[in-house]
């Protein structure tokens, strides 16, 4: 067996336990063997003999394909999760071969005339709407990576897009780094006064890693770092004012200085995708990031953003006065600074709301949550998610592996297989939650014995891990980030797509992707939901409804100033890549845009020297670019769509019918015609406003 067999007949993770080394090797295997079957594929096209058919084209491309598809996200996934010089290395190996190979298959003159070959076909008119729809999008892919750009312009298009690829991988190092090296080390204790046990807990572990063996949470020393799970705690508790702005400051200028200074690399990444998209005919890369996006306009992005400021900031307004109201109240004679407002909110939480959020954490112990969601998912779409062993090592001792079995077919077969990697690992693993699809579901890649390839599928997200004998307790802010990160898992999980193309995230429009994500979370504002996942830690009682009506008005009290951070942050990202100037000789710098823009967004000033975007990985080391806004847009989907699950009773046939069009059909059917399958018309921004308490 050659090592392209061997990759092809791998187990969908198995790259995921190799050590750098092998998984180095395993890519120079796959690369090899790639390139020799698309040259083979190259020669068959061109012999006037050849038969265009979607098997002898389509299928035979997806099958050449799936080895790489596979390891390269592989690598860059431990980059994520088991960060390690040796993995950067073999990133920064294998990055300008694997980047050759992707342009290749859209910058092939052979392989685009073979697509509009099967176009112009009168098997055409036989293929099912997916099939049309895959080859629309490959085709239009293929032309917006630069297949028709002349030769000399098409070697320096390539030279960018492999540039890009540094400097996206450069700008998520240079947050990491940063992150890593920042730390402020307290011995006092009473200059930690107001922060919770479970964070002191977490800075003493972070000193014990730090060399400071006696650390406790009583007695300290505390280590403070700027990673999420530990800096937010500590912006909402700390009353140490100056403390506060000190480690605020740190964390607005994440990454902006030397030696992991993102400001030039944005700078360089604004330049080289202005000059693509005028390479391809865009005046912006704003224009072409909308190219294949549900909102097709920056006009149509641009109004999003200012109906939904409008008719957010006089709420914003009224929430900031009632917040320096309270803290003048409380002792704060000076006005109310960006790192003040954590903290305030919060002891109006305690307050007004008589919500202490800490204490809430014992309503949700992590067993107990996962039990809860795996009962909700089973009632709503009729799937059970089972513990299993069957799926060999991985990439973390703490990583649980699920199947996903289809309770209402016959055999109760596995549909999916979820990899669930629940806790942080501060310096290895980065800050957030997100989904990783290892594999997507396939008809083209199944075998004798599976017919179709079920997808496997990563489950990503940073809780704090059990200390002792103490159990993990989640946040309501955890709660809602892990039925978020499930929603993700479910569309991969529960498409009906027959192909790679249209079963992974790259196969749907881009403002449609976080609409899952979004959609379960809102199941956390629901009492039947609480009823299913939560049980105190001490006594198992659920969370009284009395109490979960407060913790919700607490949750969503500065919801509108929230809104408007995010709605900030996506008018920025847009006008970066379409109204800035990234070659100009003036002193305007993007970060000059982005205080320009700011006061429009925020009620309290930010501050001089605010570096935001050096630290939003989601722009420039992630997918958004110029789509930041899908975050607003997929809300909006998502309120729309949830607004039918406001009748619990209902919630097994709305669920089944969810499941049905929103989470198997999108990717094979236009996003849009999938949402008015579910809800029978258009969507709009109503239920949005309603859920932010906007409207």
């Amino acid at each position: 067996m050659g090592p392209r067999a061997a990759a092809a007949n791998a187990t969908p993770l198995s790259f995921l336990s190799m050590r750098p080394a092998e998984i180095a090797d395993a890519l120079r295997a796959a690369i090899d063997e790639t390139t020799f079957d698309l040259n083979s594929f190259e020669d068959d096209m061109a012999d006037p003999a050849a038969e265009f058919t979607w098997e002898s084209v389509m299928d035979r491309l997806e099958i050449i394909d799936d080895p790489l598809d596979r390891l390269w996200p592989a690598l860059l996934h431990l980059i994520k999760v088991m960060n390690s010089p040796e993995l950067r290395a073999v990133e920064a190996e294998m990055r300008e071969q694997v980047t050759a190979i992707q342009s290749r298959y859209t910058q092939s003159p052979v392989i685009f005339h073979a697509m509009g070959r099967l176009c112009a076909s009168d098997e055409c008119a036989m293929y099912s709407p997916e099939q049309k729809r895959i080859l629309e999008r490959r085709i239009q892919k293929c032309i917006l990576h630069g297949v028709a750009v002349d030769e000399p312009d098409k070697d320096r298009f390539n030279e960018m897009q492999l540039r890009l690829k540094q400097l996206s991988m450069a700008y998520s190092n240079n947050m990491f780094d940063a992150i890593k090296e920042f730390s402020i080390l307290v011995v006092d204790p009473g200059e930690l006064k107001g922060v919770p046990a479970s964070a002191l807990a977490l800075y003493a572990q972070n000193a014990v890693a730090a060399g400071y063996d006696e650390a406790t949470a009583a007695n300290g020393p505390w280590k403070l770092t700027l990673d999420r799970p530990a800096f937010t705690p500590f912006i909402k508790n700390c009353a140490n004012r100056s403390l506060r702005e000190q480690m605020y400051r740190a964390h607005c200028t994440i990454a902006s200085a030397p030696p992991h200074d993102n400001a030039v690399v944005i700078q360089e990444i604004l330049q080289l995708r202005t000059q693509c998209a005028r390479l391809l005919g865009f005046p912006s890369y704003a224009e072409l990031s909308l190219a294949t996006k549900m909102a097709q306009s920056v006009a149509a992005v641009d109004d999003m953003i200012e109906s939904l400021r409008i008719k957010s900031l006089s709420v914003s307004q009224a929430e900031v006065v009632k917040l320096e109201a309270y803290a003048a109240a409380h002792g704060q004679s000076e006005p109310l600074k960006p790192w003040d407002t954590s903290y305030w909110a919060e002891q109006v939480r305690k307050d007004e709301f008589t919500v202490d959020m800490e204490a809430i954490k014992k309503y949700f112990p992590l067993h107990q949550v996962l039990d809860g969601l795996f009962g909700l998912i089973e009632r709503l779409y009729g799937v059970r998610i089972q513990p299993s062993n069957d799926h060999g090592q991985l990439w973390h001792p703490d990583v649980r592996c699920y199947d996903l079995r289809a309770m209402e077919q016959p055999g109760n077969p596995i549909v999916a297989i979820l990899f669930v990697d629940l806790f942080m690992r501060p310096g290895q693993k980065q800050g957030g939650s997100w989904m990783e699809a290892f594999t997507g579901r396939s008809k083209v890649l199944g075998t004798e014995s599976q017919p179709i390839r079920a997808p496997a599928i990563g489950l990503i997200l940073n809780f704090p891990a059990p200390v002792g004998d103490e159990p993990s307790l989640l946040s309501f802010k955890h709660v809602k980030d892990l039925f978020t990160v499930f929603g993700y898992g479910l569309r991969s999980a529960f498409t009906t797509a027959n192909y790679t193309a249209s079963s992974r995230s790259s196969g749907i429009e881009f403002d449609c992707t976080d609409v899952p994500g979004s959609f379960m979370e809102k199941f956390c504002q629901h009492r039947e939901t609480m009823k299913l996942i939560s049980g105190h830690v001490d006594s198992g009682d659920q969370l009284p409804d009395e109490l979960f009506d407060k913790v919700l008005a607490a949750d969503q009290f500065m919801d509108a100033t929230n809104f408007l951070w995010q709605l900030f942050v996506s008018a920025t990202d847009l006008a970066l890549h379409h109204v800035y100037d990234p070659f100009t000789t003036t002193e305007e710098s993007i970060f000059d845009l982005q205080a320009e823009l700011a006061p429009r967004f925020r009620v309290i000033d930010q501050i001089e020297g605010d570096r935001t975007m050096c630290r939003i990985g989601q722009i420039f080391a992630r997918g958004y670019g110029a789509g930041y806004f899908s975050y607003t847009w997929s809300e909006m989907l998502s309120s729309d769509a949830f607004a039918v699950f406001e009748d619990q009773n209902k919630w097994e046939t709305s669920g089944r019918h969810f499941r049905d069009t929103m989470l198997a059909l999108v990717g094979i059917y236009d996003p849009t015609k999938v949402f008015e399958m579910f809800r029978g018309r258009k969507p709009n921004a109503s239920a949005l406003l309603k859920q932010r308490g906007i409207e």
